[in-house]
């Protein structure tokens, strides 16, 4: 103290206050708490003593410009994002797949481009000469939503159907720089998170008024440029729309917080000590707790079974298969080679790349040894109760979608249906964009095609497939939230028919210690925001894995 004389702070003051250090910043005699961290003042300070209040009491009401009836759950979400924009705070919705994440952001722009009018009630106007009659000067909302771009299409396509009267441009291609100059002139700008890396000197120039990003674990790389380019956008509202804010680890987590509420979580090193290493590594409860107080207000999350009750029911089930004498045989080799130079038997070094492709092989040969050898005559046990499954759904005219991670693996199942005349239709990576629409059209138009085949990665988003009522799985996926979106593709608002999902597996194989991983790394994310996550390593559990 002043006076040279001690005062030993109380265990009480440094346990009540210690957050307020964490995240506040001292100027002169004052402790600043970032906005977006309000809640923490809830615990430190007397409630009597707090108040915390709206900085603007946005009220919604549907407007008739909107062509569509949203869902009582729609609703509440599209008033909980006007909440956040009135108080100028971000927002993750982060509902299910399959709930209408798009419909909630368009009755949002469009309940923002009312309030845009009614700030102008009287509209501004301007006499281009002394004989002409004056001109209203028209308001643009000026919303730059960002897309994986096999999205793109999907949403010109919602905002037409929805929100007609709102104007759209695509900030994409070759000829997107002519339409640079004319950005304010748009209530809504589709561009592509590549587009935006690339073109951030053009695009930062302009401040719009909400910047959107849908599948936002795409800015989930902290170091990536895309991440960097995001936040140097200037935008007065934010909003991400994800499913999965946490989809590999926390540090996931950190980037989506970053972006719609900038120093909320702290400085990423900050975090990684305070949150990340505690709860992935030790899953301390009290770090659990306090990251969920913090983010809880932020992410609005909702599943198909709170909310969508009149859905068709899910059903799934797990068909394991055995592998052939001579399948096993390779298998079992292969095995015993990825643990020589996985676990150390060889002093070669491991790393990421090394590890990723020798369990990519034994994923490979679980399923099929064509996959490793194409000149191979060998078959295997899961190719043939495969196609016996298939064959059934096609004789009794009943449309599936079929996914595996592995696009040669898919090609094995396409030969057997020329061979068998069962008609179908694929997409892969390699499906052109503007090809999608139309395979998607063919399959939800034409009954007498029975099967899509579509590799995990690059159909998981962006497909309305409710024709289908039968989705296979022929591999376990290392994220079981692709997964999860991959089935979202059928069983989704529009579904009239109940859902059957089967899953692939050979025993005895990495494919059942998958399904393992997932059951137990599932918790972590689900104490958070309550949906899936998986290991942040693969490396964690070799030892499981290769067992």
């Amino acid at each position: 103290m002043d006076n040279e004389t001690i005062f030993i702070i109380p265990l009480e003051w440094m346990t009540r206050y210690k957050k307020l250090a964490n995240f506040g910043k001292v100027k002169e005699d004052s402790i600043l708490v970032n906005k977006g961290n309000y809640t923490l003042l809830k615990e430190i300070v007397d409630p009597e003593e707090l108040e915390i209040k709206d900085t603007i009491d946005l009220k919604y009401q549907s407007s008739s410009k909107l062509k569509a009836t949203l869902r009582p759950y729609q609703e509440e979400g599209v008033k909980w994002l006007v909440k956040h924009q009135g108080n100028h705070l971000g927002a993750c919705l982060a509902d299910d797949m399959g709930l209408g994440k798009t419909l909630q952001t368009i009755a949002t722009l469009v309940f923002s481009k009312e309030q845009l009018k009614t700030e102008q009630s009287t509209p501004k106007t301007v006499r281009l000469d002394l004989f002409s009659d004056p001109l209203e000067i028209k308001t643009y909302l000026k919303a730059l939503i960002v897309l994986p771009s096999s999205l793109v299409f999907n949403w010109a396509q919602e905002i037409l159907k929805f929100a007609p009267h709102l104007t759209i441009t695509k900030y994409i291609g070759s000829d997107r720089k002519k339409i640079a100059p004319y950005l304010e002139t748009y209530d809504i700008i589709l561009t592509t998170y590549t587009t935006l890396a690339k073109d951030i000197s053009i695009l930062q120039k302009t401040t719009f008024t909400y910047l959107i990003t849908d599948e936002s674990q795409q800015i989930k790389n902290k170091e990536s440029k895309i991440f960097k380019a995001i936040n140097d956008i200037n935008a007065t509202h934010k909003i991400s729309l994800s499913g999965t804010p946490i989809e590999n680890s926390l540090s996931d987590l950190w980037s989506q917080m970053e972006f719609i509420n900038p120093g909320m979580l702290g400085s990423f090193p900050f975090f990684k000590d305070h949150f990340k290493i505690p709860i992935e590594k030790y899953q301390n409860e009290e770090r659990i707790k306090e990251l969920k107080t913090l983010i809880e207000p932020f992410i609005l999350r909702r599943t198909k079974e709170q909310v969508a009750k009149d859905l068709p029911e899910l059903s799934e089930q797990i068909i394991y298969t055995e592998m052939l004498n001579e399948q096993e045989k390779a298998y079992e080799s292969q095995k015993s080679a990825a643990r020589n130079l996985l676990l150390g038997i060889d002093p070669i070094a491991t790393n990421k790349i090394h590890v990723l492709n020798t369990l990519t092989k034994l994923r490979q040969l679980a399923n099929h040894p064509k996959l490793l050898d194409s000149t191979t005559e060998d078959s295997s046990c899961k190719f043939k109760d495969v196609t016996s499954y298939l064959e059934t759904l096609a004789k009794s005219h009943k449309k599936a979608l079929v996914f595996s991670s592995f696009v040669s693996h898919l090609e094995i199942y396409q030969t057997w249906c020329k061979a068998q005349n069962i008609s179908f239709v694929s997409l892969t990576g390699q499906t052109k964009n503007a090809d999608r629409e139309k395979i998607v059209n063919e399959f939800q138009k034409n009954d007498s095609i029975s099967l899509f085949f579509i590799s995990l990665k690059a159909g998981g988003v962006g497909l309305n497939l409710t024709k289908a009522s039968y989705v296979v799985l022929l591999d376990p996926w290392w994220n079981p939230f692709i997964e999860k979106q991959a089935i979202a593709r059928a069983h989704r608002i529009g579904q009239n028919n109940n859902v059957m999902v089967t899953r692939f597996i050979t025993k005895n194989t990495i494919e059942e210690k998958i399904l393992q991983l997932q059951e137990r790394k599932q918790h972590l994310s689900d104490e958070i925001i309550d949906i899936d996550t998986i290991p942040d390593y693969i490396e964690n559990d070799l030892v499981e894995l290769l067992r």
